[in-house]
């Protein structure tokens, strides 16, 4: 009897244990910014396992990006660690191609280090940056707001 019980619980309880956590909307700040003409990245919403965008932290960002100084770029979401190694597995959902004009698009990245998330464009042939956006919560933001990011701007 009693070990029905505990198998009946264990039954039910399981799909609580495997169920990953909920993306929920987050509210976040904008940090650092910097662009070349014509060039804007723009946060239309953010879905996080949690509000405090840490290390775990499952992360979806959705928005429009327009891209008017080059022709093709990489738009990446990513993150600057602050403590840690420096080093970054970058996955597929991570990235996504854009071309001149105006796009949606969607990001998703799970927050492996301590570090500031940072939406970036890249050039497709040198791969070096050249605009972007750093965001998180406040308290994040406040500690990154002194970044400068004119290598941005660096031919």
């Amino acid at each position: 009897m009693i070990h029905a019980f505990v198998l009946t619980l264990l039954l039910v309880a399981t799909p609580a244990w495997v169920t990953p956590p909920r993306l929920q909307e987050v509210e976040t700040v904008l940090g650092p910014k910097l662009y070349r003409d014509g060039d804007v990245i723009e946060i239309t919403e953010v879905l996080s396992t949690s509000p405090q965008l840490e290390q775990g932290d499952t992360v979806v960002v959705k928005g429009r990006v327009r891209l008017d100084s080059k022709v093709n770029a990489t738009l990446s979401l990513l993150l600057t660690q602050t403590k840690g190694d420096g080093f970054e597995e970058t996955e597929v959902s991570q990235t996504k191609s854009v071309s001149q004009g105006l796009q949606d698009f969607e990001l998703k990245i799970l927050i492996k280090h301590q570090g500031a998330l940072h939406l970036t464009l890249y050039d497709t042939t040198t791969g070096k940056s050249f605009g972007g956006t750093y965001f998180g919560t406040a308290v994040q933001m406040a500690n990154i707001a002194g970044w400068n990011l004119r290598y941005y701007l660096d031919d």
